[in-house]
C-alpha cells in the first residue's frame, strides 16, 4: 500500500507577491499522490475560517483530480461518524481523508470549510472519528481529530479515547499545538506527547510547519510540515517542502519542485546600512523570501524604497530593532505574537476571551467570535444583551 500524507496547504494565503503559492503547492502535492491508494491531509487546507468563493473553487478543482484515477481502496467501517455523512463521490478514485485545522475551526453549530468539501463529495472529514479502509486485502484505520481550542485539547482527546483497530495499521492524525514542540503564552497547549494513546503505528501531527520523523512508543511520529512557508521560521529555511509516502512501515519524503528559498540575515546598524542591505539583496536568487533584522543604535530609516526596488525579484521583510526607542508594551505583545506565529484570528480570540471574562460573561467566546467572523454582528450583540439564547439569527 502507498498512503500520501501532507499538511497545512493554507489555501488562500494572500501575502503580497505570494497569492498563488498555496494553490501551486497543493496542485503538485495532489499530482505526486496520484499513484497512491489514500491521501491524508492533516488540517488547514484553507487559511481562513470563511474562505473566499474563488479559493474554494480552486481547491475543489485541484482535489477533484484524485477522483479521476483508478483506485483500489474501500471504506469498510466508520466509528464516531454515520455512513450517510460520507458521499459515495468521495470514494471514487483515490479517497482523500482530512481533518480541520485551527485556521478552519468554527463552533459546532457552523459548517467549517473542510465539512463543506465533504458535503461536495471531495473528501472524508474525520473529527473524533475513525475510518477503516481496505487496501489490497490490508486494513488501515485512520483516527482523526481536528483542531479544538488549546485549553481543551487534552480533555477532548482523552474523552474521545481512540482505540487501535485489531489486525489493522492504525494511524492517529491530529492538528494541535503539542507542548513538547510549540508553546504560546497567550494560549498554552494542554496536550503533550505523553497524552497520545498507545499502540498506534503512526502519529501524524499537523499544525507544526517544520517536518520531523522519529520513533515514538510502538510506532513513529510524523510532523509533515506545511507545504508552503506562511510565517517562515529558521528551521523551515533548512528543509524542503513536500509530501510523505507511508507503506505501513516506512516513511519516504518526496519534495515539491515548487520551493521558495528562505534566508535570514542580521545586520548591525551603520551609517551605510542601506547600501549594505542593497548589496546583500542583489546576490539573492529570484523568487526567494528574505527576512532581514537590523539591530544596534541609530535612527529609524525608511527601507520602503529598497523593498520596492527588489519586489519583482524577491520578497523582502525588514525588521528594525534599534535601541533609540524602547518598545512599548503593546508593541511587545505584537512582537511576541509574531514570534510565536499566532494568526490574527488566534490573537483576536484571545483578546475577546479576556474582555468577556473581565465582564463576567458566561457565553463561550468561541461561539461569539465565529458570529463576528461570519458577519453576524447583530446576532452576537443580541446574545450578549440577553435578547436571544440561540446562535441562529432571528
Amino acid at each position: 500500500m502507498r498512503i500520501s500524507i501532507f499538511s497545512d496547504p493554507h489555501s488562500g494565503f494572500e501575502e503580497k507577491g505570494r497569492e498563488n503559492d498555496s494553490y501551486t503547492a497543493l496542485k503538485e502535492c495532489v499530482e505526486l499522490s496520484l499513484n497512491t491508494d489514500l491521501i491524508l491531509i492533516a488540517g488547514d487546507i484553507f487559511d481562513t475560517r470563511v474562505p473566499k468563493q474563488e479559493s474554494v473553487a480552486k481547491v475543489a478543482r485541484i482535489l477533484s483530480e484524485a477522483h479521476k484515477y483508478p483506485g483500489r481502496t474501500k471504506l469498510v467501517g466508520l466509528i464516531g461518524k454515520e455512513k450517510k455523512e460520507v458521499s459515495p463521490l468521495a470514494l471514487r478514485g483515490i479517497p482523500i481523508v482530512a481533518i480541520h485545522g485551527n485556521h478552519e475551526r468554527r463552533s459546532r453549530q457552523l459548517v467549517n470549510p473542510v465539512q463543506m468539501l465533504e458535503h461536495a463529495g471531495l473528501l472524508i472529514n474525520l473529527h473524533c472519528a475513525t475510518g477503516v479502509f481496505e487496501i489490497n486485502g490490508k486494513k488501515v484505520a485512520v483516527h482523526g481529530m481536528g483542531a479544538v481550542p488549546e485549553r481543551y485539547a487534552r480533555d477532548v482527546l482523552l474523552e474521545w479515547n481512540p482505540k487501535p483497530i485489531k489486525d489493522a495499521i492504525n494511524i492517529l492524525m491530529i492538528h494541535q499545538s503539542v507542548g513538547d514542540y510549540i508553546y504560546s503564552p497567550l494560549e498554552p497547549p494542554s496536550l503533550r506527547l505523553e497524552d497520545l494513546p498507545e499502540n498506534f503505528d503512526l502519529y501524524i501531527l499537523g499544525h507544526l510547519h517544520w517536518s520531523e520523523v522519529r520513533d515514538f512508543k510502538t510506532g513513529k511520529i510524523l510532523l509533515p510540515g506545511s507545504i508552503i512557508p506562511t510565517v517562515p521560521r529558521k528551521d523551515e529555511s533548512k528543509q524542503k517542502k513536500g509530501i510523505w509516502i507511508y507503506d505501513g512501515n516506512e516513511l519516504n519524503f518526496k519534495p515539491l519542485n515548487f520551493q521558495r528559498n528562505i534566508y535570514f540575515q542580521n545586520f548591525v546598524y551603520s551609517h551605510d546600512i542601506k547600501e549594505k542591505v542593497r548589496e546583500y539583496l542583489s546576490k539573492i536568487e529570484e523568487g526567494s523570501i528574505v527576512n532581514i533584522k537590523i539591530t544596534g543604535k541609530g535612527e529609524n530609516k525608511d527601507f520602503r524604497d529598497i523593498i520596492e526596488e527588489f519586489k519583482d525579484k524577491i520578497l523582502v521583510k525588514i525588521k528594525l530593532e534599534l535601541r533609540e526607542k524602547e518598545l512599548g508594551e503593546k508593541v511587545k505583545i505584537l512582537e511576541m505574537v509574531r514570534e510565536k506565529k499566532l494568526s490574527p484570528e488566534e490573537m483576536g480570540m484571545e483578546i475577546l476571551r479576556k474582555n468577556l471574562s473581565s465582564l463576567g460573561c458566561k457565553i463561550l467566546p468561541d461561539e461569539i467570535f465565529d458570529l463576528l467572523v461570519s458577519g453576524e454582528i447583530e446576532t452576537a450583540f443580541a446574545i450578549l444583551k440577553g435578547k436571544q439564547r440561540t446562535l441562529v439569527s432571528l
